[in-house]
């Protein structure tokens, strides 16, 4: 039992919710430091070189003459290149997805502690044991010489001067438009004051420096160079060494010891948030999108989506939570793995009853009773009055419901009972003859007074006559996740059919829940305010009531995973049992709208080859693949993120999918003009469209051109063909001709003396006739 008081007696820390982002991907790798480019992708620097993150997956970005791996100290310009260096004295520059060497420094240059900035003329301003003043295209500008001083990380002031503060001295080194200035240090105190290594960071619209030996802080005037020293800060005395990180309106401390140190005001009464102690916090960002990004060593990125969502209020993680209910009297009740049942109330567990046989699958009350009900082996009635605990049953504990303060029923692996307590330790137990088989979940209906219960063969009504009825869909018997009741209805959830609303023993209407278009199953609900809280294998979701997803709720408020054990209500607060802990969530913190989104079109991808935006968007007829890449540059609102896309001239609808399926391909679209359109949605809430215009060309047999000269070919094949049809028919008629003629001469030939013997021989006659005349004739 005193084990079990520590155990729960510890304190938790309230520390803001966050989620883990590559933790396999960066496992026993150690980060050194997080950007964003202008695309709003993220850059990792760490041991083992250069990865960038695109929001769905990490790719190493090598550097051919890099010596080493190991990457420090990202610094960006104005047009979105990126620098960063090694410990070989080595500067890279990236662009277009590329690292190149940019600078390295020379063996009197070189020196352990390297920092990069950029200046206020654009320039890459390197200090070492020198500083080295590069132009844009690496050629360098200025060597400043440093003597016997040393100088680390520049303080950028407003109007981007680089001021760097020379070791052990009064004086700061001034870089501004090409030129160097000394200035002396005008220091408020007394003069024998000796100011060491100094780092200055801005906080709340006023500049401040630390001295990094002594840890005194002062207040910083860039203008003017003037530090007025500020009263001892505890905060800043950990020890070890002390890196200091703006993000905007905080100030976080990061050290040699694991954790990290959020300061809210540095002027006023100090405040340990103290942090994240199970990580080596190694750099802390603030990103685009207003996340708090903090890199470890060997554990992957914390994401923070929000500072003002606490954390969970206890890991319990050798003894997890696998039940939790809302009580008036004890609070926010626990069951834990272990048989350990507890109560928070008032900032404090405070152990119930400890070491069961099993662990606490549920925990039941009602309001005004004096009871509880759970399972640790045996099925248990506490008394949270006089804390008396008595054995109901020897049975596995399936569900509980409440008709009154005395009365309930019990619903087991054996069946339906029901108890009626008398009062103290005496309770009548009587099993349902009629629903003797295992029960899966019970539920009362206060309406018509109707105990539901889900058994092994369906949905069953017992009625206050004692009368059961089986409750069917589409004449079927149905096999619930789970049973809600809610102002005169019982809620089933199923793995086909989405949720099923009962009304006495009919179904009066079917919720289909979806997330990003697709059917979600749901494994428990609890209607609330209206709307549905679910959990379903991919976690905590919030639906109105015609299953429209409004919140996903664990990655919103931060879960680090998406193992969702129990949730329930304690007044307006959810509170929810996760594979990280216990949590409290505060729905009404966000509203019901989503963040506006944004949309990029990263790549389009002609016939499997990247195709540059500033290219022409003319293609050949033999370019007809085409695949388009597009993103919503988010983390605290990735999962509830629907892309809808549609390419103008083959698609009649618009497309829908969910985040994870952001690559669109086209095999083979014909000849024409089109436009692929998309844009992102989040919660009802749509990005600005973007748009690709581009036209694939028609192949040379479709051309106008090439259609008329094959007509002209055509015709004139046709023509040709008919001239020689022609010739050879006037050949033919001309031998016939011929032949014609031929055979009239050779008639004639045989006619003319047949003809002139005739004519003599009627001549002949004639005259022999005497008839002279006609003769002559």
């Amino acid at each position: 039992m005193v084990c079990f008081l520590l155990s729960f007696n510890a304190a938790f820390s309230q520390q803001p919710a966050f989620f883990k982002l590559g933790e396999d991907q960066f496992r026993g790798v150690q980060i050194y430091d997080v950007i964003q480019d202008d695309e709003l992708n993220y850059w990792f620097a760490t041991n083992e070189g250069i990865y960038k993150y695109n929001f769905y997956s990490f790719v190493k970005v090598e550097c051919i003459k890099a010596k080493s791996s190991s990457a420090f100290n990202f610094v960006k310009d104005e047009k979105g290149i990126i620098y960063c260096h090694n410990l070989n004295n080595q500067v890279f520059k990236i662009a277009n997805n590329e690292c190149v060497l940019f600078y390295e420094l020379l063996d009197n240059e070189s020196y352990s502690d390297v920092s990069l900035s950029i200046a206020d003329d654009g320039n890459i301003v390197v200090a070492a044991k020198k500083i080295i003043v590069l132009k844009k295209s690496g050629e360098i500008q200025e060597r400043h010489e440093l003597g016997n001083h040393f100088c680390g990380q520049p303080f950028s002031t407003k109007e981007k001067k680089l001021q760097f503060h020379l070791n052990f001295c009064d004086s700061i080194l001034e870089y501004t438009k090409g030129s160097f200035t000394l200035k002396k240090i005008h220091l408020s105190v007394n003069k024998d004051t000796e100011i060491s290594v100094l780092k200055f960071f801005s906080f709340n619209n006023s500049s401040y420096a630390l001295d990094l030996k002594s840890k005194t802080l002062f207040t910083y005037d860039p203008v003017f160079y003037k530090l007025q020293p500020l009263p001892k800060n505890l905060l800043f005395e950990r020890s070890g060494s002390i890196r200091i990180y703006e993000t905007g309106d905080e100030i976080w401390l990061a050290g040699t010891l694991p954790g990290a140190l959020l300061l809210p005001d540095l002027k006023n009464r100090p405040v340990n948030n103290f942090y994240y102690e199970d990580y080596y916090i190694s750099n802390v960002f603030k990103d685009n999108e207003g996340n708090i990004v903090l890199c470890t060593f060997d554990k992957g990125v914390l994401i923070i989506p929000d500072l003002n969502v606490p954390d969970v209020i206890n890991s319990f993680r050798d003894d997890p939570i696998t039940s939790l209910y809302s009580d008036e009297t004890m609070g926010l009740i626990l069951g834990s793995s272990k048989g350990n049942l507890s109560a928070f109330k008032n900032n404090s567990i405070q152990p119930v009853s400890a070491n069961g046989d099993r662990p606490i699958g549920g925990v039941y009350g009602f309001p005004n009773s004096e009871l509880i009900i759970y399972d640790d082996g045996q099925l248990i009635a506490f008394n949270k009055q006089t804390k008396q605990k008595t054995t109901l049953l020897i049975a596995s504990l399936k569900g509980a419901v409440f008709v009154s303060e005395k009365e309930f029923y019990l619903g087991t692996n054996r069946g339906i009972y029901k108890v009626v307590w008398k009062g103290g330790v005496k309770f009548e137990v009587e099993p349902i003859k009629a629903l003797n088989e295992r029960i899966h979940f019970v539920e009362y209906n206060s309406s018509n007074h109707c105990l539901y219960t889900s058994t092994a063969n369906g949905i069953f009504i017992l009625r206050p006559n004692g009368k059961t009825q089986q409750v069917l869909y589409h004449g079927e018997s149905i096999f619930p996740n789970d049973l809600f009741y809610s102002k005169g209805k019982i809620y089933a959830t199923t793995k086909e059919d989405g949720i099923l609303v009962i009304q006495d023993s009919k179904i009066s209407s079917v919720i289909q829940p979806l997330i990003h278009g697709k059917e979600e199953i749901l494994k428990k609900i609890i209607i609330h305010n209206n709307t549905i809280i679910a959990r379903s294998t991919n976690g905590l979701f919030q639906f109105n009531m015609n299953g429209i997803l409004m919140k996903s709720i664990h990655t919103m408020f931060g879960f680090s995973s998406q193992r969702v054990i129990d949730f329930t209500f304690v007044n307006s607060e959810l509170w929810v049992s996760h594979s990280g802990g216990v949590q409290k969530i505060n729905l009404n913190y966000y509203t019901l709208k989503g963040a506006k989104p944004t949309i990029q079109l990263n790549k389009v991808i002609v016939n499997n080859e990247n195709h540059p935006f500033s290219q022409t968007h003319s293609f050949t007829s033999n370019q007809r693949k085409f695949q388009f890449i597009f993103s919503s540059p988010t983390l605290k609102n990735r999962e509830t993120i629907r892309y809808y896309y549609k390419l103008v001239g083959y698609d009649k609808t618009w497309n829908i999918n969910d985040p994870n399926s952001n690559q669109i391909t086209y095999n083979a679209l014909s000849s024409g003009k089109y436009t692929f359109q998309v844009k992102a949605e989040n919660q009802g809430v749509f990005s600005e469209l973007k748009s690709y215009y581009f036209e694939i060309a028609a192949p040379i047999y479709a051309r106008w051109w090439f259609i008329a000269l094959l007509v002209l070919l055509f015709l004139g094949i046709v023509y040709a063909i008919y001239m020689n049809q022609l010739k050879i028919q006037r050949k033919k008629s001309d031998q016939i001709n011929e032949l014609n003629a031929s055979k009239l001469t050779a008639i004639q030939s045989q006619m003319n003396p047949h003809f002139i013997f005739n004519s003599l021989n009627s001549i002949q006659d004639l005259i022999l006739k005497g008839d002279v005349e006609h003769s002559y004739s």
